[in-house]
This record gives C-alpha cells, sequence and structure tokens, in this order.
C-alpha cells in the first residue's frame, strides 16, 4: 500500500516525467524543505539535467541565461514563501526578452494557508500578467495521468505563440520524503513533441509589401532580438536583392555574421544621425539600443514603416509603423524581391559609414582604457562564434557605438527585456554551462549587483571583463549629469575590492591596465575550466571625452540624390 509521501513522490514524478517528454532538459534547482518531492524528482530523472543554486534569484537568472543559449524551456524550482518571490526580476526579464520559462513553486496545502502558518505566503497569481499561464495545481492525488498532458501545454505555453515564463504553484503535504527508496519509476507519459512551424506570410501579404517597399531608398533596421541563423542569411539575401542598407544592432548579431558584407552597417547609431530619412523602412527583431535610429526614425514618419514580428507583440515604441505583420521575419525576407532601390542611396550611407569607422578607429587607437577601444578590439580577438555577454548601461551601448563589423565575430547575447543589470552574472553562466567558454563584459554596478552569480564559477567557463569606471558612468551621457546633486545621486562608486571578492569565490582574478593586456588576458582566460574576473580600471572622465569625441565627428549631410564623395 503506498504511503501519503509515497503519493506525493509519485506526483512530482509525473509532472516532472511529463516535462521531460514535452522537451525540457534542464532543470535549476534552489535546496528547500516544502520543494523536496519536486527536488527529487528532478535529480533522480535520467532524462533532465539538474543544477543546484542557492540563491533563488540568481537560479532564475541561471535558467534564463540557459533558456536563452539553447531556444528551449528551462524549469526552476524552490520552496514555498519568499524563496518564490526572488524569482520576480528574471520572471520580468523572461516576460519582455520572450525567454522560455517553466517556473515550479512548492506551496503549502490549502490547510495552512491564511492561518500564520510558518513561509506561508499567497502565491496564487504572484506574477500577474507577467506569466504567459498560471497553473494552481490540487494536492498530490493518486491519478496523476492528466500531469504529462498539463506539462505537454506548459511547455507549449512557454514557446507559443509568445515565448516567455509559465507558473505551476504546487502544494505539498508532509511528510515530504518518502519511507523508502523505492527506484525510478518508469515513464509513464507518452512523449509529447511540438513540432515547430515557422509562421509564413500569406501571399496577399506579400504582395502589399512588394508595393509598399517597390523604388526608393529603403532600408533594413534589426534590433536587439536574435533572428536566428537562417533568419539573419535571409536578411542578409534580400538587402543584397534590394541594394538596400541594414542599420543592424550590435545584438542582433548581424554584423559578427561570417558572411557580413559592406551593406551591414558597421556604425548604424552614427549613420542614423547624419542620414536623411529613408523612403521606406522594414523593421526586424524587435528594438535597438541606439537612441538615435529611434530618432532617425521618427524623422521618416509619415513614410512606409513596416514591423515584422513572428510574435503577437510587436516592438513600435516611435508610434511610426505604418503596416504591422505577424510573420517569420526570416520568412518575409525571402518571400519579397524587389525592386532594387538606387545605387547612389546604397553608396551614400557606405560613405558615411566608412567615415564613422575611421572616426571610430582614431578615438580608440590609444591603448588607454576606454570601454570604446575595448569592445572594438575585444570582438576581433575572440575566437569566432564565442558567446559575449554584454551588460546593460555602458557596455552593450559602448559595443553597438564602437565594436563596428566584424565577419565571423563573436556570438552576442544580453537581457534586453527589460535592460535591468540585476542577474547579468548568474545569465551570463546559464549561457557559458550551455554553450562553452565565454565572455562577459560589465561595468562594476552591474558586477556588485550581482556578487552571488560568482558562487556558480567554480565549473564554468565564463571570462568576466570588469570594466571599473566608479560607477554609473552611463549617466555622465543623461541630462541628469547636468543636476547640482548628479555626484551623491547618481555616481554609486561601489566600495567593494572586486578582485578580493572574486577570489573569496575560488576564482582568478586580477587587475589589468591597458586595453591591449585586457583583451589578451581575456583570450587567454578562456582556456580555464573555472571562470575568470579581469578588471579594466577606467577613468570615467577620460572615457566621457572620447566618447564625445567620437559623437562630434559627424559627416556633412548630404541632400538625397547627391554623388557620394
Amino acid at each position: 500500500m503506498s504511503t501519503p509521501a509515497d503519493v506525493t513522490q509519485a506526483w512530482a514524478w509525473a509532472l516532472l516525467d511529463g516535462l521531460s517528454q514535452a522537451g525540457v532538459r534542464r532543470v535549476v534547482i534552489s535546496p528547500g524543505s516544502r520543494s523536496t518531492p519536486l527536488t527529487l524528482a528532478a535529480l533522480r530523472h535520467p532524462s533532465l539535467i539538474s543544477r543546484v543554486i542557492i540563491d533563488e534569484r540568481s537560479a532564475a537568472f541561471h535558467a534564463l541565461g540557459l533558456a536563452k543559449a539553447e531556444a528551449n524551456p528551462v524549469a526552476v524550482i524552490a520552496t514555498s514563501g519568499s524563496a518564490v518571490a526572488n524569482w520576480f526580476p528574471a520572471v520580468v526579464e523572461a516576460d519582455m526578452g520572450r525567454v522560455p520559462l517553466i517556473l515550479l513553486s512548492a506551496d503549502r496545502p490549502p490547510e495552512l494557508q491564511d492561518c500564520g502558518a510558518n513561509q506561508t505566503m499567497d502565491q496564487i497569481g504572484l506574477f500577474g500578467g507577467h506569466v504567459r499561464a498560471f497553473h494552481p495545481l490540487p494536492p498530490a492525488e493518486t491519478e496523476t495521468g492528466w500531469l504529462a498532458p498539463l506539462a505537454a501545454r506548459v511547455v507549449a505555453a512557454s514557446l507559443e505563440p509568445l515565448p516567455g515564463p509559465v507558473h505551476v504553484n504546487v502544494p505539498l503535504r508532509e511528510p515530504l520524503v518518502p519511507p523508502a527508496d523505492t527506484g525510478i519509476p518508469a515513464s509513464v507519459a507518452a512523449p509529447h513533441r511540438r513540432l515547430a512551424a515557422r509562421a509564413r506570410p500569406s501571399s496577399d501579404t506579400l504582395e502589399t509589401l512588394e508595393r509598399v517597399i517597390a523604388g526608393g531608398r529603403g532600408a533594413i533596421v534589426c534590433g536587439t532580438e536574435d533572428l536566428g541563423a537562417d533568419g539573419r542569411a535571409a536578411v542578409l539575401d534580400l538587402a543584397e536583392r534590394l541594394a538596400v542598407p541594414v542599420f543592424a544592432d550590435a545584438l542582433s548579431g548581424l554584423r559578427f555574421e561570417a558572411r557580413t558584407h559592406t551593406g551591414v552597417l558597421a556604425h548604424p547609431d552614427q549613420v542614423a544621425r547624419a542620414a536623411p530619412p529613408a523612403d521606406w523602412v522594414l523593421r526586424l527583431g524587435g528594438t535597438p539600443v541606439a537612441k538615435a535610429l529611434s530618432t532617425w526614425l521618427q524623422q521618416a514618419r509619415g513614410r512606409p514603416q513596416v514591423v515584422v514580428s513572428a510574435t503577437p507583440r510587436v516592438a513600435d515604441p516611435e508610434g511610426t509603423a505604418t503596416h504591422v505583420t505577424h510573420a517569420d521575419p526570416g520568412e518575409v525576407c525571402r518571400g519579397l524581391t524587389g525592386p532594387k532601390g538606387p545605387d547612389d542611396w546604397l553608396q551614400e550611407v557606405q560613405a558615411l559609414d566608412d567615415a564613422a569607422a575611421t572616426a571610430a578607429e582614431a578615438v580608440c587607437e590609444d591603448n588607454t582604457p576606454f570601454e570604446g577601444s575595448v569592445l572594438r578590439r575585444l570582438v576581433r580577438a575572440l575566437p569566432p562564434g564565442t558567446p559575449l555577454v554584454l551588460g546593460n548601461s555602458l557596455p552593450v551601448r559602448a559595443c553597438d557605438w564602437l565594436a563596428g563589423r566584424v565577419p565571423d565575430g563573436p556570438r552576442p547575447f544580453g537581457n534586453r527585456g527589460v535592460s535591468g543589470i540585476d542577474g547579468t552574472l548568474s545569465t551570463a553562466f546559464g549561457i557559458a554551462a550551455a554553450k562553452g567558454p565565454s565572455v562577459a563584459v560589465v561595468g562594476d554596478l552591474t558586477f556588485l549587483h550581482d556578487l552571488g552569480g560568482l558562487a556558480l564559477g567554480r565549473d564554468l567557463p565564463l571570462v568576466i571583463l570588469l570594466l571599473d569606471n566608479g560607477g554609473g558612468g552611463i549617466f555622465d551621457h543623461l541630462p541628469q549629469a547636468s543636476l547640482p546633486e548628479f555626484e551623491r545621486g547618481w555616481l554609486t562608486p561601489p566600495t567593494l575590492d572586486a578582485i578580493t571578492a572574486a577570489r573569496a569565490f575560488g576564482l582568478s582574478a586580477e587587475t589589468i591596465a591597458t586595453t591591449d593586456d585586457a583583451v589578451a588576458a581575456v583570450c587567454a582566460a578562456l582556456d580555464r575550466p573555472a571562470a575568470s574576473v579581469i578588471r579594466l580600471p577606467i577613468d570615467r572622465a577620460e572615457s566621457l571625452r572620447r566618447f564625445r569625441s567620437f559623437f562630434a565627428t559627424r559627416p556633412p549631410i548630404r541632400p538625397p540624390g547627391s554623388p557620394a564623395s
């Protein structure tokens, strides 16, 4: 006869086995008592790869990194109470960044709710509209056959039509540990595989778009979202057929493709500051980092701007879209044939880009530490395809502004859903766990904000390049810098010794004095089996001067149709 603990364990197994049969391969676990049945099921399942991380906040961001790297749902397990609330920042990032997570929160059973029971709070609907679906399970029962179909629906909801997190709340009664080890149960769930299909545009949609982009000086704009290798290839093919420039965000990966060409601008932000508005724009892959590009799109208000999104969520913060279609961006690019734009337009924009590249080389030639020169040299030095995680605030912008275009460059990643600095190291460790030796470039505040994430580094090959500009350097570029309270309210220099902190976690750590030495140290550290921290001190005032020098070097704006120099 089964004991109550056996029933609970079989219940948890049925849920985890159902997730496995539906395609989940990884589980990130934070230790806790109430979640014991879920933890045991995950640890004992032969098809699940589990990692245990003490800090729930770090665990959720680590799962986010794994899911980003593998484009597959990752499950997270935590015990009841405030442990679950620590997931919230990662849940919001997963929501806005369209990353599939399965949130398995253990909970107290109904009789322990609202009565002062320890470690108990209302977890029903905890994440509100930030999850694609919420499933409050009943306490464990002997009938488990329906859990596998539920798990399949959970996985499907995390992937389509809008990828993101799904929350399953699992109330569990004591006893939580089965009285004897009965071995690993056989899988009872039939494999349930989602048959992925690209959303193809209809022939009517393609005909309409052909008319919209017929002739004139067009452009393709690609934001921070990953279009995939096929999608990026389709963009490149379309740009060649139409003879139009591609304003590609650094995180899109298009600037670092093996076959990237001069139609993909090396410095789209700088070109957008000088180029006249395009006659039409095809917009793919979400919102770019560059504010100048957003302004350029606003200058083209009233002209055709087509936003293509594979999901129901549309990126149009400027409110300038004239046409919106829900289809796979790669399929749309493959379906468009022409006509070819005027040659002088592409030549003019490429001339502006060449001028920006010359200015970038000039401002980055000094070996004095500077965020722009670090990113410009790093993307050229890393082995092809190396995962490169860019922290928010200044690192991602420095890469977008000054890294340029590098054929066969690194594979960029970033948390641009809500663009926070929290959880960046844990996310990067997730990417390293999935992809192998990786690099994360972060500022000092981002490093401090996820200090606990360093605990993941003992067995994961991540090189952390810490650009230490004394805290809050991004605000030097914003209007707040003019306030009399600026230094006290916005500049927050960390008092922590980053090298001592990294070594306390058992990691290799060193401070480097020059840009070239920092890049060389990063490349050398890629061969280490554990994490390394390379700290590069940067003079914030000198950094600001060099950024301003670059932006002040603007090519003159030529009227449409004028000959390129």
